[in-house]
């Protein structure tokens, strides 16, 4: 180590080897010993730093790749690598400043080669550069983290003799925003140091240099008395500055400079400002002071309850860097944190910002310490790591951030990083370090909203204070806060401190998961925990919250008795969206700083017959009837009353709930649905959960104890938010109601989950973090007992999820493989929508969806006598996506119009179907047809046109609007409208007419609805009074469901072997045999099952018997329904094994039995899985022969044929 001119110019030259010899490593260590003991001879005295704290050790490691070295007392660390080739010379100096403005040799090490560089070593011990490499890289001031590499060594003097045979590389290493050394390396270039390890050691060598200087100061017996010493030729430019603005005497310069620097604040804000920066700082508070003292003058006062506080906060903002500086003051502070919070959120999306707060250990004014937070600004190294690899602290860092730390914090930080890898809540650890403690958050997803002005709240809780928090965001997207904590009062034991420190990163747990209406404006005085209970009503309030109008209960019991089906559900609609407006987030949270006094008592309402490890866990929930008359006595506003009446509710319709685990991703809550699902629902679900998470709010639905469907991700694009989050419950009720329907001969009933992602930027960027948030906080409620769960319910439960919109692709594997480390046993079923690889059977890729759907447009045309060559069809969904594309690859009709996420194309003599053939295959949209393949009269539009023009003359002022509405356009006529994409409610009561041509018939004769919910119940029956044939949702649209309840099947009968070798697509893109086998009759069963559901269907329609085919489709799942639920639940089925495996042996697949035999599988299949399979095969297969009219004689006798036909 070279001390050149003091601490000030420190400079550290120490290097970490790989596969050298050890006599080489031996000798080369040496060489370090000897300087570093020089080192500490020249240190100033008042350092502290001398040869008895001054010590080396190495170690060399038995592979013989790694070497450590180590300064107690400075210098701590393995300070960079190279991957150099045994026995190949390279050559290492230093090169300091020597106050003239050139640089001189300070010291080498070399390798074997030792005798061949001695001359150059020489030669170099009296050189001065005054150009070249060397003198470039010490110019360098703003570089980061920049090598000068693949030099000539001709630049260099005394190296001209082996220009031809050797390279350079200069390494500047920076402190204080000043170059302190170059690192001159020498190297043949066919074994040149990868750019990676050069960077590593410049990190490492610029770590070092600061490290030892903080070292330094920090053991000092009385640093902070010392700080004017230590930092003297500092302390004297910040002079010199102050002095040369005249502003102030020489004298009141040399007091505050003199007392800024006596107030305690660390070492770290001298070490990171530059004499400028300090003098600005300075400045700013002598003027401050000076305005404050003349009001207080004025006042004739000179106490400071008087003075002005805000007057002593300053702020320097940068485009680099940003400092805020406030006294210790909970108001000021807020202001402080609310001002570095907004500078953090308006950076740039390509740059990290790190955040530094000091508190000064003395007070500034009026009894106040100082505190400083700097907010910087830099460059990840690797903006593009993989998330989802393990962290390294070399890839997810920025620059500042290696160039600031010690080996030591930065090896805490890897170990920490590494530990909260793949977990979905935060992770903390808590440290002793005099005179406090020392705690490191680590938050998995980014930090909450303003995070650190929560955190400093608790801590005012607590009574603790931070003295320093250096807060830190990595490329991967996990955000640390190392934060230093002493106790406000000296006088508690440490035992409380603990239990204090424990409750701290308990509440900035829950800070984590707190939803979007506890974090705005929510009351401060409510702890976090109550405010996560708030927060979760909120959501279950707007969504739940009954009905008090007796006017609206008349109307709605009139239009019952006239049988207005349309009006009714046009009522309901209606009362649902008033009711919501009436009470927003905003309408809620003032009702709870209203009466905070209720707040807490409906919370504790909640907290009491629930907390586990209480007397009162699992007791029987009642209605608390004091409090009920409580509320009703004192809240006088008639809507405030029934928020707090929904908040009891809530809390008397929760079944299970994790929200008291410590370690959650998300709040969710297994529910009750009979106490709040109303009359205007069709049918009570089995079981609602609600999941809220920090990112988002969403539900899961399902109809019957064993049931499937997917998780829909909605998003909210251009302000769509409020509309989306008021039907939110509706088309997630309406989507598992739709698949109960749909279900109905598949073992599985309906289920549905949706998560709406909040409004703010980064929730609408990061949907597969609120995806598997929801996920893990539900499989919480199924993984029991666990101690940290409340389960009122009792009883067991498998759920199965699959994809939807925004949900397939990685996050479907992830949520499998998530399963089976948290111990699901069924972690193999519980997704589909899998790759082929992981045993999924792909709908897109063998068209799935789409057979079920076009079975519909065969039967039409079947029963219609048209040929599919000669008709015209308008098509939604696009080429890109499973439904369209397949839609187009298996019809043979004449397309005219397709709409997809691009725009419209038309053509009226039909689109050219090999062009539409080339995009299905490639799944590209159709912004991506070849235009000048319309005919006449078709046209383009994409949604980012503008004024396009017509072949007809007409205008289209915005492509979005045209694309949108498309479906509604009045001159676009088709035999067949068949959607395969677009959001629910398309068409609806409101704008149905539009369905319709000016003389008053519809636009469409038929439609076959393979989109769910494009067609509203009420507008179905308008189209259909006008003659129109529709084949609703549920019976188009099931082949999907077929086929991932025929994979699930075949997961949960095999064993894991059989799976792996049957089911699994090899690595190398290989099919098993039985998988391709298997995958054939998936689409045999769900054509023969479509072909099923529609000769039935229309079976009733000839008969006459109902009016409309979406009723009769209703009819006939209701029906196959109810049937299989008497079937499940009757000692016939139930308690007869024989006729089981008799019904199991039909309604299994044949490949199936053929490698697994029915003994085995009623093993290893659930027996409410097996119950289900019998039931929905038999009533399917029952309801499809007999149709609506059969009786319950008649299921008897169709029985008994169904046992004596197939035991003969």
């Amino acid at each position: 180590t070279c001390l050149p001119s003091g601490l000030s110019k420190a400079t550290v030259s120490v290097l970490y080897w790989v596969d050298l010899c050890p006599k080489m490593l031996s000798n080369m260590m040496r060489a370090a010993r000897g300087t570093v003991a020089r080192a500490a001879t020249t240190a100033p005295r008042s350092a502290k730093l001398s040869r008895s704290n001054v010590s080396m050790q190495v170690r060399h490691s038995s592979q013989g790749n790694e070497a450590e070295m180590q300064v107690e007392g400075g210098l701590r660390g393995v300070v960079g690598t190279l991957s150099l080739v045994e026995k190949d010379a390279v050559y290492v100096e230093a090169w300091v400043p020597d106050g003239e403005g050139t640089l001189r040799c300070g010291d080498a090490w070399m390798a074997h080669d030792a005798e061949v560089f001695a001359g150059v070593r020489q030669i170099h011990e009296d050189a001065h550069i005054e150009s070249g490499i060397l003198l470039d890289a010490f110019n360098s001031h703003e570089a980061e983290f920049k090598t000068y590499t693949n030099v000539n060594a001709s630049d260099v003097p005394g190296f001209e003799s082996l220009s031809s045979e050797y390279s350079v590389a200069a390494l500047p290493v920076i402190h204080n925003s000043e170059v302190v050394t170059v690192f001159l390396l020498l190297y043949k270039p066919e074994f040149e140091p990868p750019p990676l390890q050069l960077k590593r050691l410049r990190g490492d060598l610029t770590v070092a240099v600061s490290h030892i200087m903080h070292g330094a100061l920090t053991s000092a017996d009385s640093v902070y008395l010392q700080q004017e010493e230590i930092f003297d030729s500092q302390v004297k430019k910040v002079i010199e500055i102050l002095s040369s603005e005249g502003t102030y005497s020489d004298k009141a310069i040399h007091e505050e400079v003199h007392a800024f620097y006596m107030l305690g604040i660390s070492p770290l804000y001298f070490a990171q400002n530059n004499p400028m920066q300090i003098a600005k700082h300075i400045s700013s508070f002598m003027g401050a002071k000076k305005a404050v003292h003349t009001a207080l003058d004025d006042l004739d006062t000179d106490q400071s309850d008087h003075a002005d506080l805000g007057a002593m906060s300053f702020q320097f903002i940068g485009q680099k860097e940003a400092t805020f500086f406030c006294l210790d003051d909970k108001k000021e502070r807020e202001d402080l944190l609310k001002k570095m919070n907004q500078y953090v959120s308006a950076s740039p999306s390509n740059l990290t910002t790190s955040v530094t707060m000091f508190r000064s250990k003395e007070p500034l004014i009026y009894g106040k310490s100082l505190i400083m937070v700097t907010a910087t600004r830099s460059r990840f190294l690797n903006p593009n790591v993989d998330k989802s690899a393990a962290p390294d602290i070399w890839q997810v860092s920025s620059a500042s951030f290696l160039r600031t730390k010690s080996r030591n914090t930065r090896l805490r930080y890897e170990k920490m990083l590494a530990k909260a890898h793949g977990q979905m809540h935060p992770v903390s650890e808590v440290r002793s370090r005099e005179p406090g403690h020392v705690m490191m958050l680590v938050f998995p997803n980014e930090a909450p909203e303003d995070g650190m002005a929560h955190m400093f709240g608790i801590l005012d809780y607590l009574g603790l204070r931070c003295t320093q928090l250096f807060g830190e965001t990595f490329a991967n997207g996990m955000v640390t806060y190392n934060v230093y904590l002493e106790s406000i009062n000296p006088e508690l034991s440490e035992q409380q401190v603990q239990r204090n420190l424990i409750s701290l990163t308990r509440r900035m747990t829950t800070l984590a998961v707190l939803p979007r209406p506890a974090r705005l404006n929510m009351s401060p005085h409510l702890g976090p925990r109550c405010k996560l209970y708030l927060g979760c009503a909120q959501v279950f309030t707007y969504h739940f919250m009954p009905h008090r109008s007796e006017d609206f209960h008349a109307l709605r019991v009139h239009l019952q008795k006239t049988m207005s089906t349309v009006s009714l559900d046009r009522l309901d609609r209606l009362g649902r969206a008033m009711q919501k407006n009436a009470v927003n987030l905003h309408r809620f949270n003032r009702t709870m700083e209203t009466y905070p006094e209720l707040a807490w008592a409906v919370y504790e309402d909640f907290m009491k017959p629930r907390k586990p490890g209480t007397a009162s866990e699992g007791t029987k929930i009642t209605e608390n009837a004091a409090l009920v008359k409580l509320i009703k006595s004192t809240v006088q506003d008639p809507l405030d009353q029934d928020i707090f009446m929904a908040c009891l509710l809530f809390n008397k319709a929760i079944l299970k709930t994790n929200f008291f685990s410590r370690e959650k991703a998300a709040t969710s809550f297994r529910l009750n649905p009979e106490l709040f699902i109303t009359e205007a629902y069709p049918e009570v679900p089995y079981a609602v959960f609600l999941v809220v998470g920090s990112s988002f709010e969403g539900f899961h639905v399902r109809f019957r104890d064993i049931a499937r469907g997917g998780i829909r991700m909605v998003k909210s694009p251009n302000q769509a938010y409020l509309q989306n989050q008021q039907s939110l419950f509706e088309e997630n009720y309406n989507l598992a109601y739709t698949q109960q329907l749909k279900n109905k001969d598949i073992p599985e009933g309906g289920s549905k989950g949706i998560i709406l992602l909040n409004p703010d930027t980064r929730s609408q960027n990061n949907p597969d973090e609120a995806f598997k948030a929801y996920i893990d906080s539900l499989l919480d409620l199924i993984l029991l007992p666990n101690d940290q769960v409340v389960d009122l319910y009792k009883k067991d439960e498998i759920l199965f999820f699959g994809p939807d919109e925004g949900t397939a692709g990685d996050v479907v594997v992830w949520a499998a493989q998530h399963a089976a480390k948290r111990g699901y046993p069924y972690w193999k079923a519980i997704t589909t929508g899998k790759p082929a690889t992981m045993g999924g059977i792909p709908h897109d890729k063998y068209g799935m969806t789409t057979r079920s759907v076009h079975q519909q447009v065969l039967g039409v045309l079947r029963t219609q006598g048209l040929k599919e060559e000669e008709v015209t069809k308008f098509q939604t969904g696009g080429p890109d996506g499973d439904l369209g594309s397949n839609e187009i690859l298996i019809s043979k009709d004449k397309t005219i119009a397709l709409v997809d996420g691009s725009g419209v194309i038309f053509d009226p003599a039909g689109l050219n179907r090999d062009e539409l053939i080339r995009l299905a295959k490639e799944r590209s949209m159709i912004n991506n047809f070849d235009a000048s393949k319309l005919g006449p009269g078709g046209y383009k539009v994409l949604i980012e046109d503008k004024d396009v023009t017509l072949p007809s003359g007409e205008v289209i002022e915005s492509g979005l609007i045209f694309r949108n509405e498309y479906h509604l356009k009045s001159e676009l006529e088709a035999d067949f409208f068949v959607p395969c994409g677009g959001r629910p409610d398309s068409v609806n009561i409101n704008n149905v007419d539009r369905m319709f041509k000016k003389d008053g018939t519809p636009r469409f004769k038929f439609i076959c609805e393979g989109a769910n919910l494009f067609i509203t119940r009420d507008a179905r029956r308008v189209l259909e009074d006008a003659g129109v044939i529709l084949m609703k949702d549920a019976t188009c649209n099931k082949g999907g469901v077929t086929s991932s309840s025929l994979e699930v099947l075949a997961a949960l009968a095999m064993s894991e072997e059989q799976h792996n070798e049957l089911m699994c697509v090899k690595a190398d893109g290989s099919v098993p045999e039985f998988y391709q086998k298997y995958v054939v009759e998936v689409q045999n069963v769900i054509e023969e099952n479509a072909r099923l559901e529609f000769e039935a269907c229309w079976r009733e329609r000839t008969l006459g018997t109902h009016k409309y085919m979406v009723t009769i489709t209703d009819l006939l799942s209701q029906k196959i329904n109810s049937i299989n639920d008497m079937l499940q639940s009757s000692p016939i089925l139930k308690e007869n094994r024989e006729l089981q495996k008799l019904i199991l042996s039909k309604a299994l697949p044949a490949l199936l039995l053929k490698e697994v035999p029915i003994d085995i599988i009623l093993e290893r299949v659930p027996d409410a899985y097996l119950m289900a399979i019998c039931g929905a095969y038999f009533a399917a297969q029952y309801v499809y022969a007999y149709g609506l009219s059969g009786s319950e004689v008649q299921i008897l006798d169709f029985i008994q044929k169904f046992v004596s036909f197939h035991a003969k």
